[in-house]
């Protein structure tokens, strides 16, 4: 089974792809661990120090790498969560591509969107700002599909605004370093 470790430079657009074996995880970075998702034959960076939950609702599987404990504390402020929807009939890459470009109209994040092809899978992806009664929260939203399985990935890092520039610098070493295999 091969795995596809996707380094992804967001700013410039750059996209390196290495084919690993199951087993063959890179070292991850000063800092950080793999978070090993058997079910999806995945791994994602987790820094040290912080916490992973799973659930299943709906035939959805959620995954988050929090800052907070949300096992104690039911929410997370800063973190990122993982949705995987394995689609039955809806195109995943169609559903990917409505999926952030209803979230940029929503929060009128029109010039912050991407899309690129990775491999075998299509992203996309956009910035967000998002205030409500309880302050503003900043978004990096990412969907990965895999047009071959018809599987859609959600990735959001999101952490409160006052603390996004100190956040994003670990987020964004766990949003461009995704292990996905393409067989899922």
């Amino acid at each position: 089974m091969k795995k596809f470790v996707m380094l992804v430079v967001l700013a410039t657009l750059i996209v390196q792809v290495q084919t690993l074996s199951a087993i063959d995880l890179p070292a991850p970075p000063p800092g950080f661990t793999w978070q090993e998702v058997p079910e999806l034959k995945a791994a994602f960076l987790k820094p040290n120090g912080w916490f992973f939950k799973r659930e299943e609702q709906k035939g959805t599987l959620a995954y988050f790498i929090t800052k907070e404990n949300i096992e104690q504390n039911s929410v997370f402020q800063t973190g990122l969560s993982v949705n995987v929807f394995r689609l039955k009939k809806d195109s995943a890459v169609e559903r990917g591509k409505n999926l952030i470009d209803s979230m940029a109209t929503a929060h009128q994040a029109e010039k912050e969107k991407w899309a690129q092809k990775v491999g075998p899978f299509e992203e996309f992806g956009c910035l967000l700002k998002v205030t409500d009664a309880t302050g503003t929260t900043e978004m990096h939203a990412l969907t990965v599909t895999n047009p071959k399985t018809n599987t859609l990935y959600l990735f959001i890092f999101e952490s409160p605004d006052s603390e996004w520039d100190a956040a994003w610098k670990t987020g964004k070493q766990i949003m461009d370093t995704l292990a996905l295999d393409d067989k899922i």
